[in-house]
């Protein structure tokens, strides 16, 4: 994989109303992402920033650098409700920029200082660094954290998923987060036809996350954007 860059930018708004989902409110600090997921939908969004759905896209990653500060303005607004955010709704929080930038971990602060509920969806085992800010979250608001795990055969995971934890490790740190008392769970999204749609694929998935104390499970069909297909 080649090398990534980082481009420091500054965004007007952290937080972003959602119509048609599960929920009402989106955070995403980064946009691109190492984890190079062949597949991913959110490849399709990097052509609005004058870049490709292939490579630029895994290697040139924007950094909301304000964010923090910009979402604690939003949270302290009259007006806000509390409402639920979704974190990681188009690029991993939890890439590993993260490790050194901290702004998932700043951004779960804020919401745990704002009593502000969150469900963080992730491929990254990095996740287990932030528990204790997490359950001070769960304790004041609630939380829930969704790891994505779309399959166990070690194989596919290379070839479809080069820049992510290895599966095992993903379900490691999921059985940490239960521990805790964190409600979370897994996404195995997308569902690849005839790559990973077996019953015995499915089954030994699901297995494997009620074992490491998934409190439930959700499920996605590939779906393939023009930009991403061709990808």
């Amino acid at each position: 994989m080649a090398r990534a860059t980082y481009t420091m930018t500054e965004c007007k708004s952290a937080i972003n109303r959602v119509n048609g989902m599960g929920f009402a409110w989106s955070l995403n600090p980064y946009r691109g992402c190492v984890h190079a997921c062949a597949y991913c939908y959110a490849r399709a969004t990097h052509l609005h920033l004058g870049m490709n759905a292939d490579d630029d896209f895994d290697t040139k990653i924007q950094v909301k650098a304000n964010i923090v500060e910009v979402l604690r303005r939003e949270l302290a607004r009259p007006g806000w409700k509390h409402e639920e955010i979704a974190i990681g709704t188009a690029t991993d929080p939890y890439q590993p920029i993260e490790g050194k930038l901290r702004l998932t971990q700043e951004i779960i602060t804020a919401l745990a200082d704002y009593a502000t509920p969150a469900n963080i969806v992730t491929k990254s085992p990095l996740v287990i660094r932030d528990i204790d800010e997490l359950c001070r979250l769960d304790e004041r608001a609630g939380v829930r954290v969704s790891m994505t795990i779309t399959t166990l055969d070690r194989d596919v995971w290379r070839v479809m998923e080069p820049g992510t934890a290895p599966p095992n490790q993903r379900l490691r740190a999921l059985k940490m987060l239960a521990d805790a008392g964190i409600h979370c769970g897994v996404y195995i999204a997308p569902v690849m036809p005839r790559i990973t749609d077996s019953e015995q694929s499915l089954r030994a998935l699901m297995l494997a996350a009620k074992e490491a104390g998934a409190s439930y499970i959700w499920a996605g069909p590939l779906r393939l954007a023009p930009d991403v297909r061709e990808h």
